[in-house]
């Protein structure tokens, strides 16, 4: 952005960060020039850790820091002896960016050059610790659950009763409703029940592991959106998938084995492992995309999220539960 003809960078960019006050030098002066120049110059700079060497069009060549500048012959040319493998950032870079680079490489402060490699000036060592202290804070709050977060959470403590109500009464009448249905697709298997009257009894059992998979994920999912909006959504939904998976087959195994042993019927206990195999991968969806929609919507994934998921989840356990048994029974 430019200002009054002068351009203004973000206080995040290493343009607003940087300063021009260090010291330059030409390739061909002479260390004994340089030393000169640093006695002469060192009030006027505002910091003499590096020398960054310029051509004399102001292009970035290299680099020498104050103490290697002692060690030298006093004959030698400073072009001769300088680093010429540069570190550099961009006016736009943003500081955290900034701060990582000089952890990496060890550096006291990081040059700032144009796409031409014009040297502007340089980010030093007090505004590079400044910014690792601030993110370093920033991230010991957000792990803590304290910060200021773009999720549009409710203050309990603060709210009214009726905004209270307002808030969570509708997704429970949701809910409500939604067991009414469950009610009714039960209704629509009557036979398949009344004929094997065993797959009545494991209905419950169905529908509280798939929810509590599907709630489990929930509360990582609002948990990791308060302490980091920006997550990378579909690397995110693969890790909580490949969890979900493991933690269903065995579950499922379990329950084979377990029906196997105390119903001495094992076409029975594969009807169940099947069925809950499925309603616990069906949590993926109730459990994660739920609450990221709503926080997406921006609506307090909280309120929302929870009724609904778990409506939307017992239906599904239950469909799925009855639909596995009337297709192998």
């Amino acid at each position: 952005m430019e200002k009054n003809g002068a351009i203004v960078y973000s206080k995040k960019m290493a343009g607003s960060l940087m300063t021009a006050k260090v010291p330059l030098s030409d390739p061909e002066s002479s260390i004994t020039t340089l030393e000169n120049y640093l006695l002469e110059n060192v009030k006027k700079l505002d910091s003499i850790d590096y020398v960054y060497v310029v051509n004399k069009q102001g292009k970035l060549l290299g680099v020498m820091s104050i103490k290697e500048i002692f060690r030298q012959p006093k004959s030698k040319k400073v072009g001769e002896v300088m680093i010429k493998d540069l570190v550099v950032v961009h006016p736009h870079t943003d500081k955290e960016r900034v701060a990582f680079l000089s952890l990496r490489h060890n550096i006291k402060s990081v040059p700032v050059v144009d796409p031409s490699g014009k040297f502007l000036g340089a980010v030093l060592s007090d505004v590079i610790l400044d910014t690792l202290y601030r993110e370093a804070q920033e991230d010991i709050l957000h792990l803590a659950g304290v910060g200021h977060h773009k999720l549009n959470i409710d203050d309990v403590t603060s709210m009214s009763l009726f905004l209270s109500l307002k808030h969570r009464l509708p997704w429970l009448l949701i809910g409500l409703f939604g067991g009414i249905l469950a009610a009714k697709i039960i209704g629509f298997f009557e036979n398949t029940l009344s004929e094997n009257i065993i797959l009545a009894s494991f209905i419950p059992l169905i529908v509280y592991m798939a929810s509590a998979v599907g709630t489990q994920i929930g509360f990582f999912v609002v948990r990791d959106l308060a302490i980091n909006s920006k997550i990378k959504f579909f690397l995110y939904f693969f890790r909580q998938l490949l969890v979900v998976v493991t933690m269903g087959l065995v579950i499922s195994f379990l329950v084979l084995l377990i029906s196997w042993v105390f119903y001495n019927n094992l076409f029975i206990g594969f009807v169940l492992a099947l069925a809950m195999l499925l309603a616990i991968l069906s949590s993926v969806i109730t459990g994660l995309f739920i609450p990221y929609a709503f926080s997406k919507l921006n609506s307090d994934p909280a309120n929302a999220s929870g009724p609904v998921a778990t409506i939307i989840q017992d239906i599904l356990s239950v469909t799925i539960y009855l639909l596995v048994a009337e297709w192998l029974l």
